[in-house]
């Protein structure tokens, strides 16, 4: 039992210089109170352990440069990409150099959702079928996607139609063609249940030079 007391006649252990049942003097300086240790007491005449404050906590601060990007990672949403300018340069074409497609001939449609509609048919190879990305579009469900080509050749004037291994066939004037034909004016050509009248513009006595001049 402790018999030691302080001024106020408080019971306090003999190791204390002040004792924690009276109310602080705010005038004196604040000195910890030392408590016993468990493995012996300090001496009276020694030197009094300071207590050491515990070190301030670090303050947890964001980088100025983007705290919005930070609290989008935080949170799990992923921020907006960044939009760029993407400079395009634009290439000069040799005009002398690329071949321009002249129109050498037309099929019009005399049937179906094709009649009266005219298609060009132009210098070179051209496209027949369903496919929307083909030359001349045949809307038909008998006509596969690459139906037939139709070719025009410059230097010998002709016009020539192949069947592309199609499932149902390419016809000129209701006959099926194995697996080419030249085709002469107004032949009638039929993919599907479409049929497609030829009227040539460039033959013998017609066509386009080397300066893009009808003659």
């Amino acid at each position: 039992m402790a018999d030691k007391r302080c001024e106020n006649g408080h019971f306090i252990d003999e190791s204390w210089d002040l004792c924690p049942y009276c109310p602080a003097d705010h005038s004196d300086p604040e000195i910890p109170i030392v408590r016993p240790t468990r493995f012996g007491d300090q001496p009276q005449g020694g030197p009094r352990p300071v207590a050491t404050p515990p070190p301030p906590e670090r303050a947890r601060t964001a980088p100025a440069a983007a705290p919005a990007t930070a609290e989008r990672r935080d949170s799990g949403v992923a921020p907006p990409p960044r939009e760029r300018t993407v400079a395009v340069q634009l290439q000069k074409v040799d005009a002398a150099a690329a071949q321009k497609r002249y129109t050498v001939a037309w099929l019009v449609g005399l049937n179906g959702s094709l009649r009266g509609e005219s298609f060009p048919v132009r210098m070179g190879r051209n496209i027949l079928g369903r496919d929307r990305r083909s030359d001349i579009v045949i809307n038909d469900d008998q006509a596969s996607s690459h139906h037939a080509d139709l070719v025009f050749r410059p230097e010998e004037r002709r016009f020539i139609l192949m069947d592309h291994n199609s499932t149902n066939g390419t016809y000129v004037n209701d006959q099926e063609i194995e697996p080419r034909r030249d085709l002469a004016v107004d032949d009638v050509v039929r993919i599907g249940s479409h049929r497609l009248l030829f009227v040539p513009l460039c033959r013998e006595e017609m066509f386009w030079d080397d300066e893009g001049a009808l003659k």
